[in-house]
């Protein structure tokens, strides 16, 4: 059985259920009232402005179940143009005979509506016998035919803690429970954005609470892509499946790999599947061309395949569907640790033994080699490299070889401290005798040279190498030919 979208299930059943939007809905209660006491309002249409999630949607909904109204709803991002809006605007000035069954007007997303339209539907707001609502996220995208004949009711962005009560009372309802630093962060990432975070909260709870930080991350980097995705697959419209994908922060083949993850989550029939598929496999060629030939009109078909194609398919699964990231990107977040060490490493080895990146990667497999099967000389690259603890693991693997090597590093360092402090006390005692004799420069030179020598790794009686200002391989650095 699927389960519900809670934002459905918990959509309030009342105005005054609405969240935090007190002035607002002071203004809507009045403004409602003169239509049910058989007056027309001075503004016979209300445009409601404000962010996502805030509410609007709910509030036309709660008013039309308190006062029995029949919703009359139109998507002007479907259906822009006054030759496909008239059908329903029709509405606003019929009434039938006994005053029953009263019809309330809702057009969502108005700051879509194309001029020609916008034009048409104002006429017809000046002669309505209904009440008409109109919603919006961005009031001065609304024509300015539309705004001059409506009234203008703000909703503000809902807080943190106005989102975190809303959240425990549907935990209560449910009868479940999560950690309340997750519940924080799904509040946090919401950005006011109720909705969003409702659907954070189904996750979460759905999926288990195991990965929930992960996957709010991605919310996180791409807020838009969960929301796109989710109307994406809940559409037959190849129209609109073209639409909801405009908004998102993506290039055409990321979006394919998001599209691609979730595909077997939507449709169950092995047709349906098949035939989305094919739809994803020619938006790739579409792609694949773009790259080759630098033609990135070709994008454009891309898109079409992998939304209209996509969403046109077949019969899709009712109810919520849980969307996941990429496993490809999951995969690339798990190991950036170990590619930031990586490249910390290869930086080092371009630095000290004069090589380009390819050759410095290259001396990463020989080194990995060595501090398995060396651990003495493996301390010695330590030293020479100033590698910290986390890099020795990396090269060593977990477990006791990093330690021992990185035991044997601690020793050639408190080695080379104690030759540093005995030249320092050789000068110094140089200079009490006070007969003159001075430690001269080829000493000490000398002396930092035997330092060096035990850096680099050398032992026994060779002589230290002389610095080098040509690259320096890896058998140079082991004294061999």
């Amino acid at each position: 059985m699927t389960e519900v979208p809670w934002v459905e299930k918990y959509r309030p059943r009342k105005l005054a259920d609405v969240i935090n939007q007190e002035k607002a809905k002071d203004a809507i209660r009045a403004w409602i009232e003169e239509w049910l006491k058989g007056s027309i309002p001075k503004k016979r249409a209300l445009l409601i402005a404000g962010p996502p999630g805030t509410g609007k949607t709910s509030t036309v909904y709660a008013l039309a179940r308190e006062h029995h109204f029949e919703v009359i709803e139109l998507n002007a991002s479907d259906e822009r143009t006054y030759e496909k809006i008239e059908r329903y605007v029709q509405a606003a000035y019929t009434m039938d005979i006994l005053g029953q069954h009263r019809k309330l007007i809702f057009l969502d997303e108005a700051d879509n509506i194309e001029p020609g339209g916008a034009r048409e539907i104002a006429k017809l707001i000046d002669r309505a016998r209904n009440p008409i609502i109109l919603a919006a996220n961005r009031y001065w995208e609304v024509p300015r035919e539309i705004r001059a004949k409506v009234q203008m009711v703000n909703y503000k962005r809902l807080t943190q803690r106005d989102v975190i009560k809303a959240l425990v009372r549907i935990l209560h309802a449910e009868k479940k429970t999560v950690p309340k630093e997750l519940l924080y962060e799904i509040a946090k990432r919401a950005s006011g954005d109720l909705r969003a975070a409702v659907n954070d909260l189904q996750t979460v709870v759905t999926g288990g609470t195991e990965d929930a930080m992960e996957v709010l991350a991605y919310r996180d980097v791409e807020k838009s892509v969960f929301q796109a995705l989710a109307q994406l697959f809940a559409t037959d419209n190849a129209r609109k499946a073209k639409l909801v994908v405009l908004g998102v922060d993506m290039f055409p083949h990321e979006l394919l790999q998001w599209i691609d993850e979730n595909l077997p989550y939507v449709y169950y029939r092995p047709e349906d599947i098949a035939r989305a598929y094919e739809a994803l496999s020619r938006a790739d060629i579409f792609l694949g061309r773009a790259q080759r030939t630098g033609n990135y009109g070709l994008w454009k078909y891309a898109t079409d395949m992998m939304t209209a194609g996509v969403a046109v398919a077949g019969v899709k699964k009712k109810g919520f569907v849980r969307i996941y990231p990429p496993k490809t990107i999951k995969l690339l977040t798990e190991s950036k640790g170990e590619r930031t060490l990586r490249d910390s490493i290869v930086k080092k080895v371009m630095a000290e033994m004069h090589m380009a990146r390819l050759e410095a990667l290259e001396t990463l497999n020989y080194l990995r080699a060595i501090f398995e099967h060396d651990p003495e000389m493996a301390a010695h690259f330590v030293v020479y490299l100033d590698l910290t603890e986390k890099e020795v693991e990396f090269l060593a693997g977990k477990g006791e070889l990093a330690r021992r090597i990185w035991g044997k590093t601690l020793n050639i360092h408190k080695k080379l401290k104690g030759e540093r402090n005995q030249l320092k006390e050789h000068v110094a005692a140089a200079g009490a005798t006070g007969k003159g004799e001075e430690v001269t420069e080829e000493e000490l030179k000398k002396a930092e040279d035997e330092i060096e020598a035990v850096e680099e790794g050398k032992t026994g009686k060779e002589e230290p190498s002389k610095k080098k200002g040509k690259q320096a391989t890896l058998f140079d650095f082991l004294g061999k030919k």
